[in-house]
């Protein structure tokens, strides 16, 4: 979907509101920087006070903060907003199961009801969670959704064991053998494309350039600092380059001397027609983030980074969708390609959720398709300034939505030279040096 042109700004009356355009900084207001183009090739318009690459949503997110507080922005997108995994996932809100990521999760929820409220295009953004119950068959499985459960209540979600009657009552069309579960109060449901697009038109009513079609093809660096970006249409400069260009962002980076442990990651989604088949919440099986036969991590480190590699984890998530339909996943891969690699993909992740939903073999599919997701060594995101002029926003891996308000957030301080909005050590790239020399 396209951004529409410029419409007049809606009137922001919340007190949360009030207080970001306090906060602009003195950038406000001001002409855009002009630079020496020996040249005379460069357009006064295309010089800002930030360049931000990528149309996804933490590209949008940053756009949009940052227009916001009155910097000049332009963002480029090579294709479509949200073409990318940004628009091509469950579009859940779930707590995360790092402490460290919950402030920047917060954040992004307040981002999203300003967004739902003000954007020209309605989002659908469920006003409570629908509940999310992670079942489990055996006492392996038992086991590992009682830790998963335990350490959701430590992120502070409330939980509760359910079994038998109590499991039945909740659900009853899921698969008899799965006997014993976790109730936990969370998860809401965004429609992730429209969520994102909705970001990119608030920063063009806010003044920002939203571009598409536009393909970066690297940064240019003078005089010891970031100074701009070249495109497929020309040189643009800036004063600060933000890249959250997912998992190509590294290959911005290498040129400079900025080697990031990104990596792509492809996750599959199959969408069905359940005819009341389904379930009525956001049902996971077990260690259902990364499922290998008995293998049940539930994060990606540094160790299991090169194991992962050599073949796909298909896990069992089943969510219900306000339509009645249901969207049946999620799968982790390495992307070598944008091509899918495994068309059995998304039959494994079918044939997963019939197990769950014994009702669903009878449902028609309705279509299947896949996003490449940028994903860190911890899963962990890095968002950072990493040279002079040059800052980084990317490696959220599956969870782009949950993070991507904060994300914005935190950047649009870093390019403006404000006090973090929350702590951004977890978040700095040279962590990774630290545990590989551990």
């Amino acid at each position: 979907m396209r951004p529409r042109g410029r419409t007049r700004p809606r009137t922001r009356t919340r007190a949360r509101s009030t207080a970001r355009r306090s906060r602009r900084s003195s950038s406000a207001g001001r002409s855009r920087p002009r630079s020496p183009d020996p040249s005379g090739t460069l357009r006064v318009s295309d010089a800002f006070d930030v360049a931000v690459v990528g149309g996804g949503i933490i590209g949008c997110a940053c756009a949009y903060e940052l227009a916001t507080r009155g910097a000049s922005v332009v963002l480029l997108e090579r294709e479509q907003i949200a073409a990318g995994a940004s628009g091509r996932n469950h579009g859940l809100l779930l707590t995360p199961l790092d402490a460290a990521l919950l402030p920047m999760a917060g954040r992004s929820s307040a981002t999203y009801e300003d967004v739902v409220r003000d954007a020209p295009l309605r989002v659908h953004l469920d006003p409570s969670p629908i509940g999310f119950l992670i079942v489990a068959e055996d006492d392996v499985e038992r086991e590992a959704a009682r830790e998963e459960a335990e350490t959701a209540a430590a992120c502070g979600v409330p939980i509760e064991a359910v079994d038998g009657s109590a499991l039945r009552e909740l659900e009853p069309a899921l698969a008899p053998e799965l006997s014993s579960g976790w109730l936990l109060q969370d998860g809401r449901r965004v429609d992730p494309a429209a969520l994102t697009v909705g970001l990119a038109l608030l920063a063009r009513e806010r003044g920002a350039d939203v571009r598409t079609g536009e393909t970066v093809r690297s940064v240019i660096r003078g005089s010891g600092r970031v100074t701009g970006v070249v495109t497929d249409r020309g040189p643009i400069l800036a004063s600060t380059v933000v890249l959250a260009a997912g998992p190509w962002t590294a290959t911005l980076t290498r040129p400079l001397g900025v080697d990031l442990p990104i990596a792509g990651a492809r996750g599959w989604l199959v969408h069905l027609g359940a005819n009341g088949a389904g379930p009525s919440r956001l049902i996971g099986r077990a260690g259902w983030h990364l499922v290998s036969e008995r293998e049940t991590p539930a994060f990606l480190t540094a160790r299991t980074w090169a194991a992962e590699g050599s073949r796909p984890f298909v896990g069992g998530l089943v969510q219900p969708n306000p339509d009645g339909t249901v969207l049946a996943g999620g799968s982790r891969a390495w992307a070598v390609t944008e091509e899918p690699e495994d068309p059995e993909v998304p039959r494994k992740i079918l044939s997963s959720a019939v197990r769950m939903f014994p009702g669903l073999a009878e449902a028609r599919p309705l279509a299947a398709w896949w996003g490449v997701r940028p994903v860190t060594p911890d899963d962990r995101p890095i968002v950072a300034r990493v040279a002079d002029g040059l800052i980084v926003a990317s490696g959220h891996g599956s969870q782009g939505v949950i993070l991507g308000g904060g994300t914005g957030e935190l950047v649009a301080a870093l390019a403006q030279g404000e006090p973090p909005p929350f702590d951004p050590a977890p978040f700095a790239p040279d962590r990774f040096a630290r545990t590989m020399v551990e």
